[in-house]
């Protein structure tokens, strides 16, 4: 307690015990009065008085805070409405750090760095994850100093396409694939520290056998990316886990070894609802018995031998860009250059200090710029195309330099390659597997009836897999996951098959335009 000038300014510092407050009282006044023996009664119990109006405050703030849940999130902006907060560990202690940018004039700018323990709302307390409580690399920084000393830098140094340029220089040393896909590794890296500034968001599919560097493209990504959780062989729990009920675009997902996430219906729900920020999941908490919304907005990166199953997640892979990708030579290994222990001399220690130099910068841009306008534009196309590309375009629309208009030339290429690949891939889905068979049966019905049991059989003759004996419904196949009857029967109704049933047998009647015309 701090006295008036009247007191000669003198000051009181003494422990206070709530849960004994008579004894804490009394010797609060001992001490009072042993400190200004002139203070007379009246002027003590005016400050005795204040003193027991603030511990009755706090005991209702106490009493409050016992029935607030905390909650452990990575960042929080009020769903967008307010400032970002972003979790980080310094020295290992983990914070929120906010940063407050005051425009001085029009050429001078000035950032106070917040840092602060926790975000106390009226129902909630939002706390930053300890270091045992990361699911992905931390940002980690050695000081205050340290991290102000990168905001400047960035502030001073950094654009939108210089990041670019780097972050290609880099990943560029560690996968040797075609230039598209290494620009939209690129591309998505960036785009991760603005995610949750767009509504929408597209997959990258990474697809291709063992050896062909398909993980690796998963190593960089999770050691560039914004908060990039990589998850093998992916279960809901943890997922989910990941993902949080706060407030969306927590992280960056990586789903590796992805094959069978077309057989869980959760995986499935997470990932049908995942590209759009508004959109959320249902799932009941198995401790309170209780549902919970999950938000499922996040950039993902699927990596697996072959896509999910068309028949079960066509509306998946439409928001996917599918990159097949095959053994390389890339000049570096990134799982070599990311062991921390020093078995690669100074130059991989160059190398793994370059990705991490690099991935801070970027999480510095993230805090300076969230807020930043960013102006509408128009593309040209519409429908699902334009959700798959427009948010990025709109990332990258503010050229200064011909360097930056070049970069920009390049992005916009880069789409329009990766949507010519995806618009002519008819040939891989399972409406146009279907069609070869439907057309085969169509000139044998002229002779004989068609049953759904020939069409059923002569799967095996089109498409690779296998049947269950112990499961005669179903076909297991490599390219679509596993077909079932039922569904097989909708499929080939639209694309111009009607049924007729006879008892014991499914007559199959073939509509010959329409037919042909979706050949086509």
């Amino acid at each position: 307690i701090k006295f008036t000038e009247k007191y000669n300014n003198k000051e009181i510092s003494l422990p206070f015990n709530f849960k004994d407050i008579p004894i804490s009282l009394s010797k609060f006044e001992n001490k009072v009065k042993e400190t200004i023996p002139s203070i007379s009664n009246t002027e003590y119990n005016e400050i005795e008085d204040i003193l027991c109006s603030d511990i009755k405050q706090l005991d209702e703030q106490k009493e409050i805070q016992k029935n607030r849940k905390e909650i452990t999130v990575n960042k929080y902006s009020q769903n967008r409405k307010g400032d970002l907060f972003e979790s980080i560990l310094i020295e290992n202690v983990p914070y929120f750090v906010n940063v407050d940018k005051v425009n001085y004039n029009d050429n001078d700018n000035n950032e106070e760095t917040k840092l602060i323990l926790s975000i106390d709302e009226n129902t909630r307390i939002l706390k930053p994850p300890s270091l045992e409580e990361y699911l992905h690399i931390p940002y980690d920084f050695l000081s205050k100093d340290d991290l102000t000393n990168i905001l400047k830098h960035t502030r001073e140094h950094e654009t939108i396409f210089s990041l670019y340029r780097k972050a290609k220089t880099i990943i560029s040393k560690y996968i040797d694939q075609e230039d598209y896909i290494r620009n939209l590794i690129t591309i998505d890296v960036i785009f991760s520290y603005f995610q949750d500034r767009f509504n929408t968001t597209h997959y990258t599919g990474i697809f291709g056998d063992n050896g062909s560097g398909k993980s690796s493209i998963g190593d960089m990504v999770e050691a560039l990316a914004y908060r990039a959780v990589n998850t093998t062989d992916p279960t809901p729990a943890n997922i989910f886990r990941s993902l949080g009920s706060v407030e969306a675009g927590q992280i960056t997902l990586i789903l590796d070894e992805a094959e069978k996430i077309d057989q869980s219906h959760e995986m499935m729900s997470i990932l049908k609802t995942g590209y759009d920020f508004r959109k959320q999941v249902s799932r009941i908490n198995q401790f309170s018995g209780k549902p919970e919304r999950f938000c499922t907005y996040c950039l993902k990166l699927i990596i697996g031998e072959r896509p999910p199953g068309q028949n079960i997640a066509k509306g998946i892979m439409d928001r996917t860009f599918p990159l097949a990708v095959y053994i390389g030579n890339p000049k570096n290994d990134i799982k070599e250059i990311l062991n921390p222990t020093d078995t690669g001399g100074e130059e991989y220690k160059e190398l793994l200090k370059e990705i991490i130099d690099l991935r801070n910068v970027l999480f510095a841009y993230r805090l300076l710029h969230f807020k930043d306008k960013i102006r509408n534009i128009d593309i040209g196309i519409t429908g699902r195309n334009k959700e798959l590309v427009k948010p990025y375009l709109q990332l990258f629309s503010n050229p200064v330099t011909e360097e930056d208009k070049k970069i920009y030339n390049e992005i916009e290429n880069t789409f329009h390659i990766l949507l010519k690949i995806k618009n002519n891939k008819k040939d891989f889905t399972i409406e146009a597997s279907l069609l070869p068979i439907i057309i085969n049966l169509m000139h044998d019905s002229k002779k004989q009836t068609i049953t759904f049991s020939d069409f059923w059989d002569k799967l095996q003759n089109y498409i690779k897999g296998y049947f269950d004996e112990r499961k005669p419904n179903e076909y297991h196949t490599e390219e679509f996951g596993t077909l079932y009857r039922n569904s097989i029967s909708n499929i080939i109704q639209k694309l111009g098959v009607d049924s007729k049933h006879h008892g014991r047998y499914t007559e199959l009647i073939f509509d010959k335009k329409k037919i042909l015309r979706n050949a086509l």
